[in-house]
């Protein structure tokens, strides 16, 4: 530490220098907050996209079993 920054902590009151101290704090923490609302949007977007990947392929094969059971039914239908 300078001894200007010593002197101008020397004279500055108690609770000036708590209260800039509380105010910097703050300003980090909307900013570290800013940032971790960043963060998720990618790693969401990514659990998402693989996420509709899948739902899309359990769609495919839903479908696919509804055709076959639906061609079962339409044989057992006209061999009685």
């Amino acid at each position: 530490m300078s001894s200007e920054e010593q002197h101008f902590l020397s004279n500055t009151p108690v609770e000036v220098a708590i209260q800039s101290l509380q105010q910097q704090v703050e300003q980090l923490k909307r900013i570290v907050n800013k940032k971790v609302d960043d963060l998720p949007d990618t790693t969401n977007q990514e659990a998402l996209k693989e996420e509709i990947k899948q739902l899309k392929i359990a769609n495919e094969k839903a479908e696919y079993r509804i055709r076959f059971l639906l061609r079962t039914l339409e044989q057992k239908e006209t061999s009685k």
